[in-house]
């Protein structure tokens, strides 16, 4: 069952597991992208007491943003004709979770190492699904409609999620362990917009080498995200030029 299907299907009964599979990726990038946008705004409101605004308001504040981004989501889809959502509560949980699961996570080696492989199992997960649906993309007959354009665009930013979570990762590993740093993020908070921003250019083709990797491990690891954009925007060009219908 596709991206699309699972989450605006009539289905009434949807495991919390099933909706973290299909949404805490992009949940969780859009509380990175919160994250980066606005922490210099939110840490200037509680910069008086430090600890209580980084272990508890941050958080929440963090994470009630993202819910309202993702319920936006929600109501943009409906105005489009997307149908009921009947996962929706259960996505705005994840949603509020992984907005504060970014803050703790910045500043947990334990946390960030759950979230790395939470991200990790969840990008295995889909990509497992779209190599199933892949085969009937490439079909000569095939063409796709918005649902299917949907299932293609969530796979690619799921994708993002999880090279830019790879990329944190391995600068933090290098750090831990005294090596020479993997990336030229800047230190703390600013280091995740960095990653964010970096991921983004390098996965879209463009690259202003302002932001650079410096190891021979980083290197590797940014040529197959400079690998796999091109794959896939290669499919989604070569796909979407055959036309676009409303629905099957």
């Amino acid at each position: 069952m596709s991206f699309f299907d699972r989450f605006f299907s009539s289905e009434k009964e949807a495991s919390f597991k099933t909706a973290a599979v299909n949404s805490f990726n992009l949940c969780y990038l859009v509380s990175l992208l919160i994250l980066s946008l606005f922490s210099r705004q939110i840490a200037l409101l509680f910069a008086p007491n430090y600890y209580v605004y980084f272990y508890v308001l941050l958080p929440v504040v963090n994470g009630v943003l993202s819910c309202s981004v993702i319920a936006l989501f929600f109501k943009v889809m409906k105005r489009h004709g997307a149908g009921r959502f009947q996962r929706e509560n259960r996505v705005l949980a994840i949603a509020f979770l992984t907005g504060v699961l970014t803050i703790y996570a910045a500043g947990s080696q334990i946390v960030s190492f759950g979230v790395f492989l939470t991200v990790m199992y969840v990008t295995l997960v889909n990509l497992r699904d779209f190599m199933r649906r892949l085969w009937v993309y490439l079909q000569p007959d095939k063409v796709m409609t918005k649902e299917d354009l949907i299932n293609f665009s969530s796979f690619f930013m799921s994708l993002i999620t999880a090279f830019i979570v790879l990329n944190l990762t391995v600068s933090f590993l290098h750090d831990f362990f005294g090596n020479s740093p993997a990336f030229n993020f800047k230190p703390g908070i600013e280091g995740i917009l960095d990653a964010v921003y970096f991921t983004f250019i390098s996965m879209t083709t463009v690259g202003f080498g302002d932001v650079v990797p410096l190891t021979p491990f980083a290197k590797v690891i940014v040529s197959f995200e400079c690998v796999s954009s091109y794959v896939m925007l290669a499919l989604f060009i070569g796909v979407i030029n055959r036309g676009v219908v409303k629905s099957k």
